[in-house]
């Protein structure tokens, strides 16, 4: 049965989720973990359909461990080389719960950690929040001052929940690391604690106003976009105020149709705009939820939400940018060194079949253009191949992945005639040009010189430390071999060939010097006789290791 707890709240926590596992009918599992000391039946749980799929009935469990476990299912999901396709395809349909809290509690809040009073500060508060994710709830409300604002909150007791939440996935991952590896998933618990590294800067709305000031002056000029005014005089780590507009979302065509808007054009401008704040600045959202991405009854696009905003180094946006280039001219090589280049550990120990695995994922995208999951598509494939090939690429930039593909779901959903290809083909022909500019040679070659300059600044002084180590007897060097004895047996031969040869050339040598120098030695055919032993030893020493040699090679190409 399931543990029993009363007062540890961790016990309480960990007896919900088993609960919910043996809810779910995932009790054999328990038991292999220990969970369990005996199997639970499903009959308990009459509410669950039977004829659910085993994907559906994980999708329906983590729907019930809450918005942790929802935001660590969306994580895991951008992973194919561990989940597989069918619970990746239910795990994006997984929503967020909706927070539930009160305009009293919102109104405390906000006065606790701004240390302003609600009635000196607002003229109006809704008495409902109009936009939740779990972790936050949206207020719409108005200033003294006069200005409609959006007042978001964040209870003070989340960033305890969600680390009790993770505290909980590890203990899990660590009870079912054995079973977890028999299904090809290494390491459980460091994948739980790469997901807390990317979840908790969430959890502090001063951050996200941080975030909004970038956009804000990433989008500078731009008049398709706007970014919400901060009122940071009412900002802290859990409220957030900005300038509210009154909008629809993206998802309801309905409403901005009415307004005199046309689909694809508000379509076709919220995906240029996505991708080129991307591709441009790096500056994008990694969770695009329709709820978040806004129309303006000008047809101007904004985003309600930014916690989840991230933002790509220098290096990964120009890397980006050649796979873009690279996809609309179907060109694998460019597509196979920026895929390397982006990441961590760039060595390919076959560059041949990665290229191949690469242009096969090239050219059937090139035929799937004209479909629903080519961003998806295109994801999932470059995931697979790094898992293949044994690369790890940066969290940000399978996050972007991950985003443009949610980018492309929502547009299929306001017109099916907008598609992500073209907008690639478009911004892929603009970014080759950009590549033959003389300023990008300019930086390249600068920024080679400058790695150059630093080497051999850097260089002398490392060799000198080196060097003195030796001199004082400290320097210690580790050396692992693995086949320890093929290793030696190596070494052993090549010390023997390179013994062959020094004898066969003192032989000649010494042949030569007898026959030079030598007196009254015994003549045979007009050359010493000591010369021409000497010279007959040589010649069939040397047959002998060209023999080996050759036969050495054969039997290598052979194996």
């Amino acid at each position: 049965m399931p543990l029993k707890s009363t007062s540890n709240k961790a016990l309480d926590r960990l007896n919900n989720a088993v609960n919910i596992l043996i809810k779910y009918g995932f009790q054999s599992i328990l038991v292999k973990t220990g969970l369990l000391t005996r199997k639970v039946t499903q009959r308990n749980f009459p509410d669950i359909d039977p004829s659910l799929s085993k994907w559906q009935r994980m999708r329906l469990a983590t729907q019930d461990l809450g918005p942790t476990a929802v935001r660590l299912a969306q994580y895991l999901a951008l992973r194919p080389d561990i989940l597989p396709d069918e619970l990746i395809s239910e795990f994006a349909h997984l929503e967020s719960p909706k927070l539930t809290i009160t305009k009293a509690e919102a109104e405390s809040i906000f006065e606790k950690f701004t240390h302003r009073a609600t009635a000196k500060t607002f003229q109006y508060f809704d008495n409902q929040s109009t936009l939740q994710d779990g972790f936050t709830a949206t207020f719409r409300a108005k200033l003294l001052t006069g200005e409609d604002v959006a007042v978001k909150i964040l209870p003070p007791d989340t960033q305890s929940v969600v680390l009790a939440d993770i505290a909980l996935f590890k203990r899990l991952a660590s009870l079912t690391s054995g079973v977890l590896e028999k299904l090809g998933v290494n390491n459980p618990v460091a994948l739980i604690e790469d997901f807390e590294r990317t979840i908790l800067p969430e959890l502090d709305l001063s951050k996200e106003a941080d975030k909004m000031r970038r956009f804000t002056k990433a989008y500078k000029g731009i008049n398709s976009f706007v970014v919400p005014e901060l009122f940071p005089q009412y900002t802290s780590t859990n409220s957030l105020v900005t300038y509210y507009y009154n909008s629809t979302s993206v998802a309801n065509a309905n409403e901005f149709v009415a307004w005199g808007l046309q689909q694809k054009a508000v379509a076709d401008r919220f995906l240029s705009i996505f991708i080129s704040g991307m591709l441009d600045t790096g500056l994008f959202l990694a969770t695009p939820l329709k709820e978040i991405i806004r129309v303006l009854p000008d047809g101007r696009i904004y985003f309600a939400d930014y916690g989840t905003a991230g933002l790509l180094t220098s290096d990964q946006r120009v890397w980006i940018n050649d796979v873009v280039a690279a996809l609309s001219t179907r060109n694998s090589m460019v597509l196979a060194d920026s895929m390397r280049k982006l990441s961590y550990n760039s060595e390919v120990y076959d560059f041949q079949l990665f290229r191949n695995d690469i242009q096969s994922l090239a050219d059937n995208l090139y035929f799937m253009e004209s479909t629903d999951y080519y961003m998806r598509e295109f994801a999932m494939g470059i995931m697979r191949i790094a898992y293949k090939h044994k690369l790890l690429i940066p969290a940000e930039v399978v996050s972007a992945f991950n985003a443009l593909a949610i980018a492309e779901n929502i547009t299929l959903s306001i017109t099916p005639t907008s598609r992500i290809s073209e907008f690639f083909k478009t911004y892929g022909n603009r970014l080759l040009r950009d590549r033959m500019q003389p300023d990008r040679f300019k930086t390249l070659f600068n920024k080679n010189m400058t790695q150059v300059s630093d080497f051999l600044e850097v260089s002398p002084l490392e060799l000198s430390l080196i060097l003195k180590k030796l001199r004082r007897g400290e320097f210690v060097a580790n050396l692992s071999i693995k086949e320890s004895s093929s290793f030696f047996r190596r070494i052993d031969v090549s010390v023997n060939k390179l013994c062959y040869v020094i004898i066969i050339a003192v032989l000649i040598i010494s042949a030569t010097l007898i026959m030079v120098f030598g007196q009254n030695t015994y003549m045979f055919m007009g050359i010493p006789l000591t010369s021409g032993i000497a010279y007959a030893l040589a010649l069939i020493m040397a047959l002998w290791l060209l023999i080996y040699n050759a036969r050495t090679r054969y039997n290598s190409k052979e194996q």
